[in-house]
């Protein structure tokens, strides 16, 4: 006797809101992966490049209550395998990085999301330096934040005199 099986459910309960929603997810989480991606691997090219000046970065940072919060949401957030999950993503330019950590940075100086999401242009990644490629491992959030000290050393003064006014 044949066994019966029930017919697929063919009707999709996401309308094109729903889809459109999902689409937008799934385009940030593209572009914090490559975010991630990208300081990552110019903090593995500073670490191989200059490795005492890096250790001295670490070792200086790694009592910072802020570095310590960062490293523990790291890993309760899983970002390495959310990083490491699927192709590699593009590599960002520096331009980029940097209007990336602006956006972050007027979100977090008390100007509302939606107010600095609609005037922002989406950030599309646009190419950058050729970079080692990322291993998983324990150092992954080091490297993520070694990235970010080397973007800044490496942008123009007038970014670190900006930051600077930001700060004090």
């Amino acid at each position: 006797m044949p066994r019966r099986t029930k017919p697929p459910n063919t009707t999709d309960p996401f309308g094109s809101a729903d889809l459109r929603l999902v689409s937008m997810i799934r385009g940030q989480d593209e572009l914090i992966r490559a975010s991630l991606c990208t300081l990552a691997r110019r903090g593995v090219a500073f670490r191989q490049s200059e490795p005492r000046r890096a250790a001295k970065w670490l070792d200086l940072l790694s009592s910072h209550p802020l570095y310590k919060a960062g490293q523990f949401l790291f890993d309760l957030l899983e970002w390495e395998d959310f990083m490491l999950d699927g192709p590699p993503p593009s590599v960002l330019g520096s331009e980029e990085i940097t209007a990336l950590l602006r956006r972050i940075a007027r979100t977090m100086s008390g100007i509302e999301l939606a107010q600095a999401s609609d005037k922002a242009a989406p950030l599309a990644p646009t190419g950058g330096p050729s970079l080692p490629e990322l291993e998983p491992g324990f150092y992954l959030y080091r490297d993520v934040v070694l990235g970010l000290i080397a973007h800044i050393l490496e942008s123009s003064p007038a970014v670190l005199a900006e930051q600077e006014k930001s700060w004090t």
